[in-house]
């Protein structure tokens, strides 16, 4: 499952103390904690929590990360954010993230189905970033283009592994439709 970029109830870890306590503490799930209130909407966390369970996978089986491996208060404000930080800009911020994803978290997940939940294709969102890293010249595969269901798949080669991706409406806003993520899978594992 991949969001768009981290809140600031994330600012305190690094990528790799993110990736360490989780390996340590497997017991601790932060998207557990999100469901408890402790962070942002519980909606976004009740969702994450429940839809691997609608699409035959467990909470054990699933890696929740973002697109942009940088904190900010809100979506909007990653930009700056990224202006502030070492990397200058939000290129160099999404071809970083990209890389770190590639090399280290797919080396870890070995993914079956990746789960875009901001899908926009005009701005910059977790399926965007995606597809300009590692699905350029796949077809996008529109499932539903309905403005609280918009739903398309594409197949990303990703450190040589091809993935299918389904891009979906961001669940902190809009419910998941789990058939019609099931439908843009198979028909990205059918190519």
């Amino acid at each position: 499952m991949m969001g768009f970029n981290g809140s600031e109830a994330d600012k305190d870890f690094t990528n790799v103390s993110a990736i360490e306590g989780d390996f340590q503490q497997p017991e601790v799930c932060n998207v557990g904690l999100g469901v408890e209130g402790k962070w942002g909407s519980t909606r976004l966390a009740n969702q994450l929590n429940t839809l691997p369970d609608k699409l035959g996978f467990t909470k054990a089986e699933t890696l929740y990360t973002n697109a942009l491996l940088l904190c900010s208060k809100d979506a909007a404000s990653i930009g700056r954010a990224a202006r502030a930080s070492a990397l200058g800009s939000h290129q160099v911020l999404a071809e970083r993230s990209m890389r770190f994803f590639a090399e280290a978290t797919m080396k870890l997940s070995r993914p079956e189905l990746i789960i875009a939940y901001s899908n926009s294709l005009r701005a910059p969102s977790a399926a965007s970033i995606l597809y300009a890293a590692f699905g350029q010249g796949e077809v996008i595969d529109h499932i539903c283009t309905g403005s609280h269901t918009a739903t398309f798949g594409f197949t990303a080669t990703i450190a040589g592994v091809r993935v299918p991706v389904v891009g979906i409406r961001h669940m902190s806003r809009f419910t998941a439709r789990p058939e019609l993520i099931h439908e843009a899978w198979k028909r990205q594992l059918s190519r």
